[in-house]
C-alpha cells in the first residue's frame, strides 16, 4: 500500500491473541502515537486547505488519530487494568465503544479494498492484511465485552449478597428458593483459598473461576464487608459447582451457593465463599 511522503504509518500493535495482558508501558506508547497522530493531522490540515494536498489526506489522518485515541482508551482499560472489578461503569462502556469503533472503520477499509481486489486493482496478498487486521479488532471487541459482561455479573453477584444481607436485617425469610447456605466451621480467610483452587486446577485441570477477592469497590459501593470473602463464577447447578460445594463442605469451609435470581434483583448465579457479607461498619470521630 502506498502512502505520499508526508503520511506518517502508526505501528500496529494487536494484543488480540497475546497470552498476557500488556503492562502500564503500553498506555505511555499508546500515549504518544495518540500524540503523534494529532501533530500529523494538524501538519496535514492547511496543506489541504492551500490545495498542496487533496482532502482524503486530511480524512486518513482524522481517521488514524480517531482510532488512537480508541487504542488510547483501551490501553487503560482493557489492557490496563487487568482486575475487572476495578473497573467503573464509565470505563467499561467507553472500553466497548471504543473497541467498536476500531472494528468498524477496518471494516469500512476491508469493504473498500475489497472493492479494488475485485477491480484487479490490488492482490488478495495484499488485501489480507486488511482481513487479518479486522480479525484481530474482533477479537479485541469480543474481550472488550466479555469483560464488560463480567463486570455487570460482578454487579450482579454484590447484589445478591445486598439482598441477603438486608433480608437478615430485617428478619426476613433468607431466600430459600434461591440459595444453599454450608456454615462449615464457621471460618476462612484468603489464605485458605489456595487449597482450594489448587484442588480444583488438580481436578478440571483450568483456574477456579475467581470473579471477587476479598473487598472490591462493587462491594464498597453498597457498603457490604467483602474481607475474607471471594466470590466464584460457577452456577452451584453445573458440574463444577457442585464439586466446588462438595470440597467446600469437606473443608468445612462456609458458603453461600446462589442458584438463580433473586426477586426484585439483577442477580447472577455463584458462589460466596466464606462468612455472608454485612454492612459495612463505619467508625465516626466523636
Amino acid at each position: 500500500m502506498l502512502f505520499l511522503t508526508l503520511t506518517v504509518v502508526l505501528p500496529r500493535i494487536s494484543w488480540a491473541d497475546s497470552g498476557s495482558v500488556p503492562d502500564g508501558s503500553y498506555s505511555s506508547l499508546a500515549r504518544t502515537l495518540r500524540d503523534h497522530a494529532s501533530q500529523q493531522v494538524e501538519r496535514v490540515r492547511p496543506l489541504v486547505a492551500n490545495g498542496t494536498l487533496p482532502k482524503s489526506q486530511l480524512d486518513q489522518a482524522e481517521s488514524r488519530l480517531a482510532d488512537a485515541e480508541d487504542e488510547l482508551i483501551l490501553s487503560e482499560t482493557l489492557y490496563g487494568q487487568p482486575q475487572v472489578e476495578k473497573l467503573t461503569d464509565t470505563e467499561a462502556v467507553d472500553m466497548v465503544a471504543a473497541a467498536r469503533r476500531r472494528f468498524e472503520r477496518q471494516q469500512k477499509l476491508a469493504d473498500e479494498r475489497q472493492l479494488l481486489v475485485d477491480q484487479g486493482i490490488i492482490s488478495r496478498a495484499e488485501f489480507q492484511q486488511f482481513r487479518d487486521e479486522l480479525d484481530a479488532r474482533g477479537r479485541v471487541l469480543e474481550l472488550a465485552q466479555n469483560r464488560a459482561k463480567l463486570l455487570r455479573d460482578l454487579h450482579a453477584m454484590a447484589e445478591n449478597e445486598r439482598q441477603l444481607e438486608r433480608a437478615a436485617q430485617a428478619g426476613l425469610p433468607t431466600l430459600q428458593n434461591s440459595m444453599t447456605r454450608f456454615e462449615g466451621n464457621g471460618h476462612f480467610t484468603l489464605d485458605d483459598l489456595p487449597t482450594i483452587s489448587g484442588e480444583f486446577r488438580k481436578h478440571f485441570n483450568h483456574d477456579l473461576p475467581v470473579s471477587a477477592l476479598g473487598q472490591t469497590l462493587i462491594h464498597q459501593s453498597m457498603q457490604l464487608d467483602h474481607r475474607n470473602r471471594v466470590d466464584v463464577a460457577l452456577n452451584p447447578q453445573t458440574p463444577e459447582g457442585m464439586w466446588l460445594c462438595q470440597l467446600l463442605q469437606h473443608l468445612r469451609v462456609p458458603y453461600i451457593a446462589f442458584r438463580n435470581a433473586v426477586a426484585g434483583a439483577a442477580t447472577a448465579p455463584h458462589i460466596h465463599i466464606g462468612l455472608e457479607s454485612t454492612r459495612l461498619r463505619i467508625a465516626r470521630a466523636d
